[in-house]
């Protein structure tokens, strides 16, 4: 979530953080007063115990340890039996989807002119260079106190082969940064992607776990943690365990019985049912982009639907990734299909074949089913692919070089087989372009001004609909099949408006940074005016409408998100924690819900659900968030201490006393919220000694802080120590 209002309610935070003293679960349940303290303890407790003197373990908790591997053994390994196939997979792109520089080759971007880089962006500059076997990329700031360089040694790339772009990664200690320059193979060029000039630092940004997921068969992931990794455990690049499932015990089975032919604890994709084993391939090919369980837990053969949720995607200019899966099941050759899969053109041992491809067609349909034949030259009846698959801009990846925006380098195929008379045509042009007489040429010249007129409609189309990027994409087609003059228009004017978009964007993160919210607000409306459909703007406006007061507003553009991207879980934390703050703890509960269903599997949605549902005195749910967010994030400091108390209105005190202290660790023994809360949990299990230490240190950090509460801290500890009197 990019921000958050203004707290009025008990919000602690994760480990690493101080929790906000002023609004504490104790204070907002029990008010803090005597008749509170009298409440919250037993009315009739038992006989204390005297134990021994005890020291509290105050030590950090360390850092949960990373899932462990469940079996993964590396493609080296699968090559001791298999070492042909090994060899030919080692040629495909799946193999090279993460590499190290070591593993090479690296790009020729390295070294000589193309080893520097100048930003359209005024006063930024980018050096790439080599020492020894190691590679850096190196930012240039320039500034009125002279230059400030940033460099980062480039530890890993995802890449396809030297095919499309290659995107550099920088280790950070144990976690994973994602650089801002990429190389693109097709223009052979560097390419920056999209980042915030305005903001501070080097432009590098976190790596998602998802992403990690996609381009690799196991890395060691830290629980809790966005990009936090073992890196002594990864196996990179996507290779056989990852369509097969972990090798462990199956390479163990065959090493034991060398005789057994029949493959032995290992998946075979191809004698799975057709939904599983087109899910096997849509775990990275599709819009699966949310984790619903731990990092790398989908297994080959299980249903996807268990471990991600789909993104609900409305058209191309959101898709996240390319998505064939999805749009192959939209085809009427598939659904006419009992057997049509991935596979059916792919072989994902192989390195593609296009007459493989092409000879798919050929399974199921013969050439005269195509009633188009006798009109096409017999050089191109063939090419069902060309005129039922074309290839596009994915416009979900796109760079900016030094003279041009929205470059995207991949053009991949088009997976709903249908009808396209636009890809007719081109495949039509392309052939009289290559034909040397002048009647075929004047045809070309024809075909590519009709091609054009047609993307330059399709991209005025598109601007109003607000899709400014798929707008781009649609004007690079124009361009790119017939560049004239109107095409160029076309491409300058989509360009423009994507440009200014994202320039109010950007300006707009930066005044929200320095609390210039008047002027944020401004910089949001401003944006709306060119497209009234931008979810990041609703979300935004609708925060600062809400820390300025304007509650309704801010709700509307809450609203006005949800209809927009259906996917953006920020619009229902805010709107959540609005009503939170405003005693409205069933409507609270159910907006936190529709976060976690829309994000599922993060440690804050189930918090802030906990929260409302403890408001609402359903103990038993509330506990049931606060554990989900603490297997997300194990020292989830504000989940252990929320769930504490949960479990002190369930009557499970020597539970409610483990997690107390497990979050008085978290927050170093000096919130007094915490401390309170442990001491009440003490006292319920008869540690008195240990409640009055525990509260005793909660009146000193009050002294300092929160005077208000040393009184009720005051008779509370004296009550306890009367309690202890003979």
């Amino acid at each position: 979530m990019s921000d958050e209002l203004p707290s009025t309610h008990p919000s602690t935070v994760h480990a690493g953080r101080q929790l906000p003293r002023r609004f504490s679960l104790f204070v907002l349940l029990l008010a803090t007063t005597v008749a509170a303290w009298v409440w919250w303890w037993p009315r009739n407790p038992p006989e204390p115990v005297l134990e021994s003197p005890r020291r509290f373990d105050e030590t950090m908790p360390d850092a949960p340890e990373p899932y462990p591997n469940p079996g993964y053994v590396g493609a080296s390994v699968c090559a001791e039996c298999h070492a042909a196939r090994h060899q030919e997979f080692c040629q495909t792109r799946h193999y090279r989807a993460c590499w190290t520089p070591e593993q090479g080759p690296m790009p020729a971007g390295f070294t000589g002119e193309r080893a520097s880089y100048t930003s359209a962006t005024p006063g930024i500059r980018f050096t790439f260079t080599q020492s020894g076997r190691d590679y850096f990329q190196t930012i240039i700031r320039d500034g009125p106190q002279g230059s400030l360089r940033q460099s980062r040694r480039i530890d890993l790339i995802y890449g396809s082969g030297g095919v499309a772009d290659e995107v550099f990664f920088s280790w950070d200690g144990d976690r994973l940064r994602e650089l801002p320059m990429a190389w693109l193979h097709p223009t052979e060029q560097w390419g920056e992607q999209p980042f915030n000039p305005l903001a501070p630092g080097d432009f590098s940004r976190t790596t998602t776990v998802r992403c990690v997921e996609c381009h690799n068969t196991w890395v060691a992931h830290v629980p809790g943690t966005e990009n936090q990794y073992r890196r002594t455990e990864m196996h990179l690049g996507v290779t056989c365990e990852k369509c097969h499932g972990p090798g462990r015990d199956h390479v163990q089975y065959h090493r034991d019985n060398p005789g057994v032919v029949a493959g032995h604890a290992i998946v075979h994709p191809g004698q799975l049912s057709r939904e599983r084993q087109m899910e096997v391939c849509a775990q990275c090919h599709s819009n699966a982009m949310r984790n619903r369980s731990p990092a790398f837990s989908y297994r080959p053969g299980e249903p996807l639907d268990h471990y991600y949720r789909t993104l609900n995607i409305q058209d191309r200019e959101h898709d996240h990734v390319a998505d064939q899966t999805r749009y192959l099941k939209q085809s009427k050759c598939f659904q006419a299909s009992d057997n049509l899969t991935c596979v059916t053109c792919h072989n994902p041992h192989r390195p593609s074949d296009v007459a493989k491809v092409r000879g798919a067609c050929m399974k199921c349909h013969e050439a005269n089913d195509c009633r188009e034949q006798p009109r096409l030259p017999p050089e191109v009846r063939t090419d069902c692919v060309s005129c039922h698959m074309p290839r596009y801009n994915r416009i979900a990846v796109r760079f900016n070089t030094a003279d041009d925006k929205y470059l995207f380098p991949m053009r991949p195929h088009e997976h709903r087989i249908a009808i396209y008379p636009e890809a007719r045509q081109e495949v039509l042009y392309h052939w009289y372009r290559k034909q040397t007489d002048s009647a075929s040429q004047d045809k070309a010249r024809e075909l590519g001004e009709w091609l054009a007129n047609y993307w330059i409609t399709e991209s005025e189309r598109l601007v109003k609909q607000h899709l400014f990027v798929q707008s781009i994409g649609a004007a690079r087609e124009a361009v790119r099949l017939h560049p004239s003059a109107a095409s160029h228009q076309r491409l300058q004017d989509a360009v423009a408006l994507q440009s200014q978009l994202d320039r109010l964007a950007h300006l707009a993160d930066s005044q929200i940074s320095g609390r210039n919210e008047r002027e944020a607000i401004r910089t949001l409306e401003e944006g709306l005016k060119l497209n009234p459909r931008a979810a990041r703007f609703h979300e935004k406006l609708g925060m600062l409408y809400a820390r300025t007061g304007q509650r309704d507003r801010a709700i509307e553009h809450w609203r006005l998100t949800a209809q927009a991207d259906p996917d953006n879980a920020d619009c229902y934390h805010l709107w959540g924690q609005l009503a939170f703050q405003e005693g409205r703890y069933l409507e609270a509960a159910e907006l936190f819900r529709q976060a976690d269903e829309i994000s599922p599997f993060t440690a804050e949605a189930n918090y802030r659900w906990g929260l409302a549902l403890l408001r609402l005195e359903r103990w038993d749910e509330a506990a049931q968030r606060f554990r989900q967010a603490l297997v997300v994030n194990p020292n989830h400091a504000g989940s252990a201490h929320s769930l504490a108390h949960a479990l002190l209105m369930t009557g499970d005190g020597e539970e409610a006393v483990r997690l107390a202290h497990h979050a008085a660790r978290l927050t170093g023994f000096h919130n007094i919220d915490v401390l309170m809360t442990f001491g009440s949990a003490l006292a319920n299990v008869n540690r008195t000694r240990d409640a009055l230490e525990i509260l005793e240190r909660a009146k000193t950090e009050a002294q300092l802080t929160q005077p208000e509460l040393v009184g009720p801290l005051t008779q509370r500890i004296s009550e306890l120590r009367h309690t202890r009197s003979p």
